[in-house]
């Protein structure tokens, strides 16, 4: 999480900036979009125990992640005052999109079944679902402006930002005689950068298309069920996995601009 900090100073550069002596008159803007989620394929460190008793430790390798709907909405700001022609911004963004695992075959490296090493194993698929709150700090450029459009028709973008990305995973147990759903759920900081541009079709309505980088913190998901196995005999699965998520966000929307 190196980008962190560099991302925070940047943010708080912009909203100096935007603090500073301007003209009363701003531009709010609440918008919407829908578009699509590329999330990257990560190793998955996970761990499992039955009654205290390792089965498994160490990663899966390159796990691959499910394309999937992304939707959200933005609340925005932007601030008259001219930065080498252009205009600072700040907007609150909230989006949701489920990277699903499916069953695949992956690489394990480490321990598993009493053999250590490197060995070829299936996966069971999961249920995963990311609501991000984040802040974004923008600058756009002012193009085709004209009397009708005085701060430009059509508006390239770019922006940083960070927040808090919920997470919750869903699966179910694999030993017992009959397996259990099993979910857990956490919360991680990460950040993303943006580029976007959106053309006004009237004075306060405008379209946009955008990209999104994301990169979170490690998420951590804890499981724990007891059931019988092996015939009825009784046992208690605990388990933990770990993974970062990385993705791509593209998507496109409408927003209302005052």
């Amino acid at each position: 999480m190196r980008l962190l900090p560099c991302v925070t100073g940047l943010m708080l550069a912009i909203a100096l900036l935007g603090a500073a002596p301007q003209p009363a008159s701003a531009e709010p803007y609440l918008a919407g979009y829908l578009g699509a989620a590329f999330t990257e394929s990560t190793d998955l460190r996970t761990e499992i125990e039955l009654s205290g008793a390792p089965v498994a430790n160490g990663r899966a390798r390159d796990v691959r992640f499910d394309a999937a709907p992304v939707f959200g909405a933005k609340l925005g700001y932007f601030f008259d005052a001219d930065l080498l022609g252009g205009n600072t911004g700040i907007e609150l963004d909230v989006y949701h999109f489920e990277p699903d695992v499916p069953r695949q075959t992956v690489k394990f490296s480490g321990q598993l079944a009493g053999f250590t090493g490197d060995t070829r194993t299936q996966i069971q698929p999961a249920d995963i679902e990311i609501t991000a709150v984040t802040i974004n700090a923008l600058y756009r450029f002012r193009l085709a402006a004209d009397r009708e459009y005085p701060r430009g028709r059509f508006q390239p973008y770019v922006g940083v930002g960070a927040g808090a990305y919920i997470a919750r995973l869903a699966t179910t147990t694999s030993p017992f005689d009959v397996n259990k759903d099993i979910s857990d759920t956490d919360v991680r900081a990460g950040v993303q950068a943006l580029a976007g541009a959106r053309w006004f079709v009237t004075r306060h309505i405008a379209l946009f298309a955008e990209y999104k980088f994301v990169q979170t913190q490690v998420f951590s998901f804890t499981f724990k069920e007891s059931g019988t196995a092996f015939g009825g005999f009784p046992v208690t699965e605990t388990a933990r996995d770990r993974a970062v998520f990385s993705g791509h966000l593209l998507y496109g929307g409408l927003g209302i601009h005052w």
